[in-house]
């Protein structure tokens, strides 16, 4: 066993347990990871078990309701059963369900924590959130979305309730976790973080403005939360260990002196203190919010928390949750007792081995996630669950059964090396097959490339990397500035075509002129634009090719034809980080419900929402428009051999998890 990451894979005892190594598995489930069924199905279930099979000491089990209703005043589309999967724990039937789940998570030697529900009194939208009403897709046949009736005392604040309601409150949740014991559960958790939960809520200095015994100090304001874990403690006895997720610090609320102050009157009863941000959305750090040198925004925070309690002989455990994936990072952290456990949610999901790599000590071939929270769901998908950089997520339960075992070994050439190539000569490689890739520029990577450019495409940048290192790895055989034709794929049983798709160019007069672009031609080649830039399109492409131009001085005015920017983000915990990235740039500007009518050499005329022509003076015009197949182009390399297939954007263009899922699944086939 390689030691390269000794302390992510030391052993830990809490309480009455001993954990496997020092990386859990933060509450965090996949959206539409399953249908309308009531209680964990196989899918499910296999997608956390494999969790603790790839190595994850503690599994957290989140979305165990009373009755599985969704939160009041959250729209509809970002509630149970639409968007996330929601079980009924006092359904007897979804209880045999849980116990094969924990039993699941048990066979591989981790513990089953479970996530512990909140009574609904004084529950709103978590401010920062990101979802609107609107945003995401529409429900099933367009029915009409129904809000539940918000329940009774659900008007209770921190500044009014009385002893007898935190009591009810208390009861209800220690109710659950006795509940939830009798099944097996060896963990439980509480969510304390955000100002979400009435209990958090009395936390914050924000909401809380009470003069009586729980307002006022950090002692007081903690009274409340204290008095629901000792009585968790006194219902679940000295062995189980308790956990509290919580921010680190809010703006201009909670601090980090605060914490520490809280670690030191929680010491004894809650054994994990489990940081996060203080705001929901940059809890889920994207390209926007973080840095190749500071990926773990709010690790500096957390760290001193726990040399504070160290100080101070606090012997509480420290868990971080601060966007960790590179495992150097994450070693650094337990080695200079910055946090005791390190606790992740998308690396467990954007890649199936991580912490297999981890105890292997290949931390370089980690799939790096690439930070578009489009596990949260995606406006442009529906309701598939799906990673973008891991094809077998949605597929868990069925992935092995869906492949076909190789017969022979073959000769492989792919042609094309974008996303979609890579991917489907490294799955073949690694099914035993020789590959050749042909590329026919001078550099693998196809449309990742622009990620070169941009600073806030590095998780993209390194993506595309990864991918050009296993192929490396695997000894593949490259050949680049390469163009196949039907004479170089003499003699290969199999091609995989993976050459991409091309810009469409709408029929807009004068999209020919010399000073007008493809959005792909813009990064890199900022300074080659003029001072003024007008960029037709206003998908994520248009508006990160105008964000990239405004961050290099030029005057960028985005025109969209839909109501809003970017409408096919991510909508959970990535487009209000877009919003503020863009909003953020001075030189940047967005026009939406505009059409264009046409381009002249120095202006671009449009039709405002006003229905009246408009003129906007341009230097350089971006064309973001879309992009479309080059099917025909492909369709010239079947008959050459006895197996062709596409796959990626050639065959249909869409977005990098199609092109992966479909470069995975042919390459499965061979």
């Amino acid at each position: 066993m390689s030691t390269r990451y000794p302390n992510m894979i030391q052993p830990l005892r809490v309480r009455g347990l001993v954990l496997k190594n020092r990386m859990t598995a933060a509450p965090s489930t996949p959206h539409y990871l399953q249908g309308l069924e009531p209680f964990p199905t196989e899918k499910w279930i296999t997608h956390f078990a494999n969790r603790a099979r790839n190595g994850a000491a503690v599994v957290t089990i989140n979305h165990l309701t009373a009755g599985g209703m969704a939160i009041p005043g959250v729209p509809a589309v970002d509630n149970p059963p639409m968007h996330f999967n929601a079980v009924d724990m006092y359904d007897p039937g979804c209880q045999n369900y849980l116990c094969q789940l924990i039993d699941a998570i048990h066979w591989y030697g981790s513990k089953a924590m479970a996530y512990l529900p909140t009574p609904d009194v004084g529950m709103r939208p978590p401010e920062g959130e990101g979802t609107q009403p609107g945003e995401g897709p529409p429900p099933p046949q367009s029915a009409p979305v129904e809000m539940p009736p918000m329940p009774p005392g659900a008007d209770i604040t921190v500044d009014n309730m009385t002893p007898a309601q935190m009591e009810e409150y208390i009861s209800e949740i220690v109710s659950h976790a006795a509940t939830l014991r009798k099944l097996g559960f060896d963990m439980f958790s509480v969510h304390s973080a955000y100002r979400r939960c009435i209990h958090a809520q009395f936390l914050s200095p924000l909401c809380n403005h009470r003069t009586d015994e729980y307002g006022g100090s950090v002692e007081n304001r903690s009274r409340f939360t204290l008095a629901l874990y000792r009585r968790l403690r006194e219902t679940l006895g000295q062995d189980v260990p308790l956990e509290i997720v919580m921010s680190v610090s809010e703006p201009d609320g909670w601090t980090v002196e605060d914490t520490i102050e809280f670690a030191a009157l929680a010491e004894g009863t809650i054994d994990i203190l489990h940081l996060r941000g203080g705001e929901v959305d940059p809890q889920h750090p994207t390209g926007f919010t973080s840095t190749p040198d500071n990926q773990t925004p709010y690790l500096s925070e957390i760290a001193r928390v726990s040399h504070a309690c160290r100080g101070r002989g606090i012997h509480m455990l420290i868990g971080a949750s601060s966007g960790f994936h590179d495992p150097d990072i994450a070693e650094r952290a337990l080695e200079n007792g910055a946090c005791d456990l390190i606790c992740m949610a998308r690396s467990w999901i954007c890649d199936s081995e991580y912490g297999k790599k981890i105890y292997e000590g290949r931390g370089e071939d980690i799939v790096p996630c690439i930070r578009c929270n489009k596990c949260h769901g995606s406006d442009a998908d529906g309701f598939r669950s799906f990673c973008s950089v891991n094809p077998l997520v949605g597929f868990e339960d069925k992935a092995e059964r869906m492949s076909t075992l190789p017969s022979r070994k073959k000769r492989v050439a792919v042609v094309g090396g974008g996303p979609a190539g890579m991917e489907a000569a490294i799955v073949c490689a690694r099914r035993g097959h020789d590959v050749t890739l042909f590329e026919q520029h001078d550099r693998l990577g196809g449309a990742l490339n622009h990620a070169d450019a941009a600073d806030f495409k590095w998780p993209l940048r390194d993506f595309k990397n990864y991918l050009v290192r296993q192929i490396d790895k695997e000894q593949i055989v490259v050949r680049l500035n390469a163009c196949a034709t039907s004479d170089m794929l003499e003699g290969f049983d199999t091609v995989i075509v993976a050459i991409g798709a091309k810009p469409k160019t709408p029929p807009i007069p004068g999209t020919g002129l010399p000073h007008v672009k493809c959005a792909a031609d813009v990064f890199g080649h900022e300074t080659e634009c003029g001072k003024r830039v007008v960029v037709l399109g206003g998908g994520e492409v248009g508006v990160e090719a105008g964000m990239a131009l405004a961050q290099h001085g030029h005057e960028v005015t985005v025109l969209a034809r839909s109501d809003k920017l970017a409408p096919k983000a991510a909508h959970s915990h990535y487009r209000s980080m877009l919003v503020s990235a863009y909003e953020a740039l001075s030189g940047f500007h967005g026009i939406c419900r505009a059409r264009c009518t046409a381009i002249r050499e120095n202006e671009v005329e449009y039709l405002g929402m006003d229905g009246e022509a408009h003129i906007l003076a341009a230097d350089t015009v971006v064309l973001a428009t879309g992009y479309e197949s080059r099917g025909s182009e492909a369709m010239r390399f079947f008959g050459v051999v006895p197996e062709t297939v596409m796959v990626g954007d050639c065959d249909t263009a869409k977005d990098l998890p199609h092109a992966m899922r479909s470069a995975y699944a042919a390459a499965s086939q061979i």
